[in-house]
């Protein structure tokens, strides 16, 4: 299995997808950060009438934004580890108010070592939602109750809360840290980060328009984040087999991940996250080499019978609604029997 990879990697790097645009990766977060201050400028200027409008631009801004620094986290961004790390902190900490430290240990360590995998991806399980019978039976008698309840209708308006939600859990993150790590140097940038955030997204903007319209607007962009990010995250992985155990080999990253087909111009938002297979092979490679590494990877796994999931994203975040919504009592599957189901579909 690993040689195969092997092959696959070596072919992509001859064709250069593993080499770094920087330069064009500081100008797209410029720009961003341009236009983001310009839709803030004109929110001032024309008050709850240009807010209704500029508010869902803020926060497709905001969640690209942020997923720059998903790019610097993976050390995509840069061949320079310290100015991968400066973009993390910068896009995720002091930017978005999100923990680096946080989402490194939840995404990176593990969602991508084990994305579908039952009770170890939390990627799959936002609270107070459950992916799984086994994880609804994991939840304490509240949250089993809701899902029962709720979880068919509850998904994605309470997606409203998750980018506010994942900043509380990122802050009690950040407060245990110390007595897992101590007070190291990562920590102490972090907490500036995190404080830097509130000071310049809450604290200024209430001095300046009030709490009440400050913290209107801070909640109103981060609130259209957070269903962004559900709509980003839930179609690459929800809808297929959330697994009891883990396939110890790299085709469980095939079997539990697909890409999601865009138009050009709502990929360019993305920043990579619609090539979720390639992204999970490769975390290194560049969000902008993704499109020529994802036709280099599917050719090469047509060329030896190696499952390639790839859908529309409508037909992908359909599939990923209908299974939220039964997910809290839907069995996961042994590993096994994936492998099995897949070896059966290529057959046929």
């Amino acid at each position: 299995m690993s040689a195969e990879l092997g092959s696959l990697r070596a072919e992509l790097k001859a064709a250069g997808m593993f080499e770094h645009r920087e330069a064009r990766s500081w100008i797209k977060l410029a720009g961003m950060l341009l236009a983001l201050a310009a839709c803030l400028v004109g929110i001032a200027l024309t008050g709850w009438p240009g807010a209704l409008c500029l508010v869902p631009i803020c926060a497709v801004l905001c969640t690209s934004i942020a997923m720059v620094g998903h790019e610097g986290s993976h050390r995509s961004f840069s061949p320079s580890s310290g100015r991968n790390a400066f973009v993390t902190y910068l896009a995720f900490s002091m930017f978005g108010g999100l923990s680096a430290l946080y989402w490194h240990d939840k995404h990176d360590r593990l969602h991508h070592a084990h994305p579908n995998v039952e009770g170890v991806d939390p990627d799959i399980r936002p609270f107070p939602f459950a992916s799984s019978r086994g994880d609804h039976q994991r939840c304490g008698p509240k949250e089993r109750w809701f899902q029962r309840n709720f979880q068919a209708y509850a998904f994605w308006p309470m997606s409203t809360l998750m980018a506010l939600g994942m900043r509380r859990s990122s802050l009690l993150y950040v407060m245990r840290y110390p007595k897992l790590h101590g007070r190291d140097r990562g920590w102490w940038i972090e907490v500036g980060c995190l404080a830097a955030h509130y000071l310049g997204w809450v604290v200024i903007p209430c001095l300046i328009w009030g709490p009440v319209v400050g913290l209107a607007l801070y909640l109103a962009i981060w609130a259209g984040v957070g269903v962004l990010l559900a709509l980003v995250f839930a179609p690459a992985h929800m809808g297929l087999p959330v697994t009891n155990g883990q396939q110890r080999d790299w085709i469980h990253q095939l079997e539990t991940t697909r890409n999601l087909e865009l138009p050009r111009v709502i990929s360019f938002f993305f920043i990579g996250l619609d090539y979720q297979v390639e992204h999970h092979l490769f975390p290194k490679i560049p969000h902008q080499k993704l499109p020529q590494t994802a036709a280099i990877t599917a050719a090469w796994c047509a060329r030896h019978g190696i499952p390639y999931l790839s859908a529309p994203y409508l037909d992908a975040l359909a599939d990923a609604a209908s299974y939220i919504a039964r997910g809290w009592h839907t069995e996961s599957i042994d590993p096994i029997e994936v492998r099995a189901g897949v070896v059966g579909r290529l057959a046929a």
